[in-house]
């Protein structure tokens, strides 16, 4: 598994059962996460900047087409409702979209096929109960 799809993992993990966009974890509790799902380290920058929905994609300025991800798993909040650069997180609910960063695209989970199997009830909660 990518880490980013780690770090997706970490937070449904975190989160579920519970649906409601005020349930918030922090940046450390998802670095343990990862860290005890997956014993892999990962950087503060992936969960703060790189996977945040509303943060503009950080690509190489002198090659627009390289760096960063267009996938984007978290929404960062304080609220579970605006966006915050002093929230925690959660996973990207439909009602973000009209916070989305440039360049990013619709994925906000990873594909079912590219986690381990027993995560996969997670992105079939995420896709058909907490998303919406």
């Amino acid at each position: 598994m990518i880490k980013m799809d780690m770090i997706w993992v970490a937070t449904a993990k975190l989160i579920f059962p519970a649906t409601s966009p005020s349930r918030l974890v922090s940046r450390m509790e998802i670095e343990q996460e990862v860290s005890r799902l997956f014993n892999a380290k990962i950087t503060p920058v992936m969960v703060e900047k790189h996977l945040v929905s509303w943060e503009d994609r950080q690509a190489d300025t002198a090659v627009k087409t390289r760096g960063g991800s267009r996938n984007r798993y978290l929404f960062r909040t304080t609220d579970g409702l605006l966006p915050s650069k002093d929230g925690d997180f959660r996973l990207c609910k439909q009602m973000d979209g009209k916070y989305d960063g440039v360049d990013k695209t619709e994925r906000t989970n990873p594909e079912i096929s590219d986690i381990l199997e027993k995560y996969h009830y997670l992105v079939e909660w995420y896709e058909s109960i907490y998303r919406c």
